[in-house]
């Protein structure tokens, strides 16, 4: 009997015989039905038996199957043991640079078609299946990209007990991975630019571990944390998103920027996976999306009125997020320090600069003169340029992001009173 048999065209089959075909006939029930039932197509142990039978004859009869499918790499990301304090502070990047291009095989954000589908435990490829008259959507195999090991910014530091709790999220995101369940979600608070994203980044960066920032604002309706139905000549199918993608990578670590930008509806659909369910269940592709194990969640966000498009963190998230750290801009000399190691700036300007940055953060938070804060990341593109162009560019990289009404008392013309008071006009 040929194994293109005419029996062999159904759905069912075709699924079957590729999972056959890339596991040398090895293929277990066990392992094929799972693969089936996230293609949302069932079988019985007589049609695994009839074609693992088909594929011994055609064997015996000296066929060569070959599948039709070019075979994915399934996503292994390697956990070792961990050392004991991993994040400890290094002078340059050097000792960390082997190894940090290679990345993590995942699938490509815009250009998904479905995420690979890996058999256990029998290593078997995944498979592209054809459009089925009954079913809404159709899976199909994805190109893969690398998602990389973010680099490590000697510049950043980690205090001393945020150190020590942050190797201890690490080792229990090791021992969630073992257990294969989903590991911490921490909530990362504070003001605009002190630097929260780029703590949740060097976290994952001393970790060794893949990360992926998921921009929430984005996310408006409660299908597009999961991604989007589209048709075409081959039929209709579902483009995972971004998060989806993500998610599905063992130790990932997954930054919600701006949670409490996200929509009532779209944060309503992440509920389910944030607790210890960790799975929800996808109409549209009539699958569950399941958090991979060892995967580490931060939410970051701003809160205040002076934040616009913000909502007050819906208590179900805030419970799923029960861990806070909150994160600060850096007192007056560190953050001088930051600007001469980082941007070259001189001490004696560096100073000023960040005198300049507490004077307006401290009237900003009483409310008074000034309607925002200097941030840091506006300090370190102020720097920048400062050390290059000289005091010019502060009028364009600092004064005009403040607002001005034409009078001495705006907050312009004050910005620019604390510069030429520091000789920086």
């Amino acid at each position: 009997m040929s194994f293109f048999s005419r029996e062999a065209r159904s759905e069912k089959y075709k699924l079957l015989r590729e999972l056959m075909i890339n596991s040398n006939g090895l293929a277990s029930f066990e392992s094929c039905h799972k693969t089936c039932q996230d293609a949302s197509i069932e079988i019985t142990k007589a049609d695994w038996s009839a074609i693992k039978h088909q594929y011994k004859i055609a064997i015996e009869s000296g066929e060569k199957p070959v599948s039709k499918v070019k075979p994915v790499v399934p996503v292994v990301v390697p956990v070792v043991e961990p050392e004991e304090n991993f994040l400890e502070e290094v002078e340059s990047m050097s000792e960390y640079d082997d190894g940090l291009d290679d990345g993590y095989e995942v699938p490509k954000d815009a250009e998904l078609e479905s995420a690979p589908v890996a058999v256990a435990p029998v290593a078997v490829a995944p498979v592209a299946v054809a459009p089925v008259a009954v079913a809404p959507v159709v899976a199909k195999v994805a190109p893969v990209a690398k998602v990389p090991v973010p680099a490590i910014d000697p510049y950043f530091s980690f205090n001393p007990k945020l150190k020590e709790y942050l190797n201890g999220i690490e080792k229990l995101s090791r021992r969630d991975f073992a257990a294969g369940k989903p590991s911490a979600k921490i909530r990362l608070v504070g003001p605009a630019g002190c630097g929260k994203t780029m703590l949740a980044m060097q976290f994952a960066a001393k970790a060794k571990r893949p990360c992926v920032i998921i921009d929430c604002p984005t996310l408006r309706e409660a299908k597009d944390l999961f991604g989007f139905k589209t048709a075409d000549d081959k039929g209709i199918r579902w483009i995972y998103s971004q998060f989806v993608n993500a998610i599905r990578v063992p130790r990932m670590v997954v930054i919600l920027d701006e949670i409490n930008r996200l929509s009532p509806m779209a944060m309503n659909t992440f509920l389910p996976m944030a607790d210890s369910r960790g799975q929800t269940f996808l109409d549209d592709t009539g699958e569950f999306i399941t958090v991979a194990a060892g995967v580490t969640f931060f939410a970051t966000m701003n809160e205040g009125s002076q934040f616009t498009g913000t909502d007050q963190m819906d208590g179900a998230i805030s419970d799923r997020f029960s861990d806070i750290i909150e994160v600060d801009y850096l007192d007056e000399k560190d953050e001088s320090l930051l600007l001469q190691r980082k941007h070259g700036l001189d001490a004696a300007r560096s100073d000023k600069l960040a005198m300049i940055a507490r004077t307006v953060r401290a009237k900003h938070k009483a409310c008074e003169v000034y309607t925002k804060s200097l941030s840091t990341r506006l300090l370190e593109n102020a720097a920048s340029k400062l050390a290059v162009i000289g005091n010019s560019s502060l009028e364009f990289s600092i004064v005009n992001h403040f607002t001005d009404d034409g009078s001495k008392e705006s907050e312009r013309a004050k910005i620019r009173e604390l510069l030429k008071g520091a000789g920086l006009a």
